[in-house]
């Protein structure tokens, strides 16, 4: 790896045009009728007459699918990577992403439906890798981000921000030709939140093996 250094910078624009979005629709839209009953209904079709008379209904259609504006986002990375010497280095990433905006359109894309991902994220990684035994250890954040891409605004909301240590250790063997590796992320085991709907990541370790043919 030596003692060089690697400097990196990266500057994007995504523009997006008239894109689709889910449109909730009102409960009395489409529902099942009398004519028409749920698969598996257990009460009398007229069940479903009475209770559209009192206002309920059951939905056959959730959503609608339209075409609208677009939006455009955009962001900066920045990396690092500085070697410690034959075998040992350090790479540092950081990316930022601003907030997307919404271009003018006669319908443009509702504000209330933008997802906005994290602001930030860093990740400093340092790598070993010598003749017999390789290894990593690192560290990887991001702020937290706002999801509306799920149902209607009762279900929308943030993310937390979270930070997850990852590490790895690997032997070489028959002269690198085989490589036996463990690999852990969030060594931790803290409760990253992906996505505010689920997406909880706790400790993962993988073990692998590589062969060089």
């Amino acid at each position: 790896m030596g003692a060089s250094t690697g400097l990196g910078a990266a500057v994007y624009v995504n523009r997006g045009d008239r894109s689709l979005i889910g449109v909730p629709v009102a409960p009395d839209f489409d529902p099942y009728t009398a004519e028409s009953p749920p698969v598996g209904w257990v009460l009398p079709p007229q069940a479903l007459t009475l209770m559209s008379g009192a206002g309920i209904h059951l939905p056959r259609t959730v959503s609608r699918f339209v075409n609208r504006g677009g939006t455009r986002n955009a962001g900066l990375e920045l990396w690092l990577d500085q070697g410690l010497g034959p075998s040992t280095a350090v790479r540092v990433a950081y990316s930022w992403q601003a907030r997307p905006v919404v271009l003018d359109d006669e319908r443009p894309y509702p504000v209330a439906q933008l997802s906005l991902p994290p602001a930030h994220r860093l990740a400093v990684l340092g790598m070993f890798d010598g003749s017999r035994f390789l290894g990593s250890a690192g560290v990887v954040g991001a702020t937290r981000a706002f999801w509306a891409d799920v149902l209607s605004s009762e279900y929308h909301g943030f993310s937390s921000a979270y930070l997850s240590v990852d590490a790895a250790f690997g032997v070489k063997w028959r002269s690198g030709g085989l490589v036996t590796s463990v690999k852990v992320t969030n060594l931790l085991n803290r409760t990253i939140q992906q996505h505010v709907f689920g997406d909880f990541l706790r400790r993962a370790v993988f073990a692998e093996l590589r062969l060089r043919l």
